[in-house]
């Protein structure tokens, strides 16, 4: 989707595409509040949320990985489609005020709070891209994490703090990657990248911040949630990620789970994965080592945060805002990208669209097993070069 698609053509489609994004969630929320028979409520993750707030408030924080408890209150809100908590206790700090307010109420301000951080914490890389704002606004990703009720906005703002901040406030980028403790499978590359690129100081703030985030969580809701939260997180990759008839697992855009779809054994799957994560990664730590363009580091630390990970659902494709404007930056020298480039560019940016199509057509395959790797093979080429100007510049300063 970069400028030579025609400015104003990737206005009028991203503007089209928004409208009828918003005109779908609107017709939902009407329906919703109208009370028709069957509708499901706006956030249909969100009511684990508020439910595991409900709880914690009016019983105790642990009540919420009581099955029949949870499933009682979610069953107010939505009968007969139960969904475990099963997120760490620091997550549990954030969401413990959600049930102070009406289920819709504090639904609306969960996901107005997601999308404004995420945007803001977006914005210094929408002002150095070639995109106009409105391909941001318009991101499937953002609209699909908001009908979801999901934490994947909150994540990705905090992703793009970590990143953003960097250069100029490593203290603070390490807060906001510490910060992502509240799901902290999506923190691990974090440390690797802070190492390899020497931001030290970024490094320190995370140790920092995320030991003072789960000392915190401790302190208010004692070790024994901490115990429960293990046992329980491990009962679901045994019962619910590793099984391979789990309708879960269509969702999941990743290699291990599309490996378990077609039969593939527990192993397999996860070798196979890691035949394609472990490469990924390398190539991201030398990016990093190698100090290659700041935006093409960040572009690459996102997607392979994402490709990483076994168990990644559609709505954490809300990140890929991100190596979207970065990979759309203008550069110096410029540099114009391919036919091919650019169409993968804009399926990345439909990606999170794309990736319902599974859940409602079984036999379809998760479209991000293969836009995901080859996002990244358009940041690696889009690295090269800067990384052959960096070389340059080492060799004219070293004199021998």
């Amino acid at each position: 989707m970069p400028r030579r698609s025609g400015p104003k053509r990737i206005v009028l489609y991203s503007g089209v595409l928004l409208a009828c994004q918003l005109l779908v969630l609107g017709g939902w929320a009407v329906r919703w509040m109208w009370h028709e028979p069957g509708m499901p409520p706006m956030g249909v993750d969100f009511r684990v949320f508020w439910s595991a707030s409900y709880l914690a408030l009016h019983d105790s924080a642990l009540a919420a990985f009581d099955p029949i408890g949870l499933g009682a209150i979610e069953d107010t809100l939505f009968a007969g489609y139960y969904a475990p908590w099963i997120y760490p206790p620091t997550f549990q700090l954030v969401v413990y005020p959600l049930a102070l307010l009406p289920y819709a109420l504090s639904y609306a301000c969960f996901c107005a709070i997601g999308i404004a951080c995420l945007l803001w914490a977006c914005a210094p890389a929408l002002k150095r891209s070639t995109l106009p704002w409105i391909v941001a606004v318009a991101f499937p990703g953002l609209w699909v994490a908001t009908a979801h009720g999901q934490n994947a906005l909150l994540t990705a703002a905090l992703a793009a703090g970590a990143l953003g901040l960097l250069e100029r406030r490593p203290w603070l980028a390490g807060v906001c990657a510490g910060m992502l403790a509240i799901k902290p499978q999506l923190a691990v590359l974090f440390p690797l990248l802070f190492i390899f690129g020497r931001h030290f100081r970024a490094l320190g703030a995370m140790a920092v911040t995320a030991l003072l985030f789960i000392a915190l969580s401790t302190l208010v809701f004692g070790i024994p949630l901490w115990v429960r939260f293990f046992e329980v997180a491990a009962w679901f990759n045994a019962n619910v990620v590793n099984d391979a008839s789990s309708e879960v697992l269509r969702t999941m855009p990743s290699v291990f789970a599309l490996v378990r779809r077609l039969g593939g054994s527990l192993p397999l799957a996860y070798l196979l994965h890691a035949g394609v994560a472990l490469p990924v990664v390398l190539a991201t730590l030398v990016l990093w080592a190698r100090r290659a363009r700041f935006e093409i580091r960040a572009a690459a630390a996102v997607i392979a945060t994402l490709l990483v990970q076994p168990y990644v659902l559609y709505y954490d494709l809300a990140w890929l805002l991100l190596p979207i404007l970065y990979l759309c930056t203008a550069q110096t020298p410029p540099r114009e990208k391919s036919g091919i480039e650019r169409t993968i560019i804009t399926l990345a940016w439909c990606l999170p669209l794309l990736s319902l199509l599974p859940t409602f057509f079984p036999s379809v395959w998760q479209p991000g097993v293969f836009v995901l790797p080859a996002l990244f093979a358009v940041t690696v080429a889009s690295a090269a070069p800067s990384l052959a100007n960096a070389t340059n510049f080492r060799k004219a300063s070293d004199p021998s």
